[in-house]
């Protein structure tokens, strides 16, 4: 059972204790800001992602616009040329085909113009189920 003691030995043993508790504490806030300082970078690196992604998304359309145009000028310059040779003069064949390049430089300057779009989490929070 309990053996006796001396006061020495209880005033060590509360020390000890006390000791022990003031190094919890401390690891405890040393984890807690550690913890803290993880999550803030996650954070951090989260929305650079993001804005990263929004810029790389963006780019990728402005290229598949740009390219997409590129083929419709090099159709545009084939029929013509296939035109000019076989000495028909008419180039009502070619008009959808302007109006159709004309359509992707509106879309492309819009692409141009239009600012970036970062996805943001906007889900609504999920309510409480209420019971009948």
């Amino acid at each position: 059972m309990w053996r006796p003691q001396t006061k020495e030995a209880v005033l060590r043993e509360v020390r000890i204790r006390e000791w022990r508790a003031r190094l919890w504490h401390k690891v405890k806030t040393a984890a807690r800001r550690v913890l803290k300082s993880v999550a803030a970078t996650c954070v951090a690196v989260v929305c650079q992602l993001r804005a990263w992604s929004a810029a790389t998304a963006h780019e990728v359309e402005l290229n598949r616009r740009l390219s997409q145009r590129y083929d419709k000028l090099l159709r545009l310059g084939e029929q013509a040329y296939a035109l000019y040779r076989s000495g028909n003069r008419s180039f009502e064949v070619l008009v959808p085909l302007c109006e159709e390049i004309a359509r992707l430089e509106g879309a492309l300057e819009s692409t141009r113009t239009q600012p970036l779009v970062v996805v943001t989490d906007d889900r609504p929070a999920t309510q409480p189920a209420t019971g009948s």
